[in-house]
């Protein structure tokens, strides 16, 4: 409706003018047209920035497609390099309760043969018998629940999700001779993936276990905090692994940054930290102290005690 209007001004302008004045009417017609070309080409401006900015929008969706693809490559690949370090876990986990069962065993047929065996000997081999099971049990309960793929977060206590990665872990720190020490919080809860916190812990304390053995060092300390205050969750990790080299401290979160020798690292496993932490609306950060590395994770968001 309005071009229509703009159209007929413009035509009874013309007719106007061609009453009064032949010269004012030419110039009133090349004004006219510079008019119409301008117009033209501020449409075909609009063409090309309609074109560009639809092109734009395509590759921002396809870079975030091929982002979103890396992230899962990483996570996959971080998870599998955790696969054979807590594989061996298990292994040196149940190699104490086997042996006991098979000693157990040895001492049974032996005190069967002195004659020694009663009810009372048969209970307390039975109860003995059952701790050592349990145990085998409650670990391989635990491995399971940390392979299995879990996508939906839920209410958890963040001791528990420590208890969780003690027992994962337990005979790797003793045979690292490692002194672990938790203060937490037994109030605070988290709402997130419990599996993906578990790996999160697990490669920084990991993280701690190459420095100690990289650097030699023989009192082996990581202290593991969490707290509130105010709104937010406080989640501190520290060592006295001498601290990260300030070559790649400022970067250490980047994929394929690692400080550890070529082949034995991957560069993924602070990487996918990040990830875990940002997904949950938190930030991860590092700096180094007189002794080692100290990692501070902070969660902002609303817990229910």
């Amino acid at each position: 409706m309005k071009k229509d209007m703009n159209q007929d001004l413009i035509n009874e302008i013309v007719a106007l003018s061609s009453e009064q004045d032949e010269k004012l009417n030419w110039k009133i017609l090349e004004f006219i047209e510079i008019y119409e070309e301008q117009k033209r080409e501020i449409q075909q401006v609009q063409k090309q920035n309609d074109f560009f900015v639809k092109q734009w929008d395509k590759r921002n969706i396809l870079t975030q497609e091929k982002d979103l693809k890396k992230d899962k490559m990483l996570e996959q690949q971080s998870r599998l390099a955790s696969m054979g370090e807590i594989i061996d876990a298990i292994a040196h986990q149940w190699k104490q309760p086997l042996n006991s069962l098979s000693m157990m065993s040895d001492m049974l047929r032996e005190d069967f043969k002195l004659g020694i065996v009663d009810q009372q000997y048969i209970d307390e081999l039975d109860d003995t018998f059952h701790l050592q099971i349990d145990f085998m049990v409650n670990t391989l309960s635990e491995f399971r629940t940390f392979f299995r793929p879990s996508t939906q977060d839920e209410l958890c206590y963040m001791q528990d999700v420590l208890s969780s990665v003690q027992i994962l872990m337990k005979d790797e720190l003793l045979s690292q001779n490692i002194y672990l020490d938790l203060d937490i919080d037994k109030t605070i809860k988290i709402n997130a993936n419990k599996n993906e916190f578990k790996h999160l812990f697990i490669n920084l304390i990991n993280n701690s276990i190459d420095a100690f053995n990289e650097k030699k060092i023989t009192e082996r300390k990581i202290f593991i905090r969490c707290y509130r205050e105010n709104s937010n969750i406080y989640i501190e990790v520290e060592d006295n692994a001498q601290g990260i080299s300030l070559d790649v401290l400022h970067e250490i979160f980047k994929p394929n940054v690692t400080t550890k020798p070529e082949g034995k690292g991957t560069g993924i496993g602070l990487y996918m930290c990040s990830q875990i932490v940002k997904k949950n609306n938190g930030t991860i950060n590092v700096h180094n102290t007189e002794t080692g590395a100290f990692f501070t994770i902070t969660l902002r968001q609303t817990t229910k005690l």
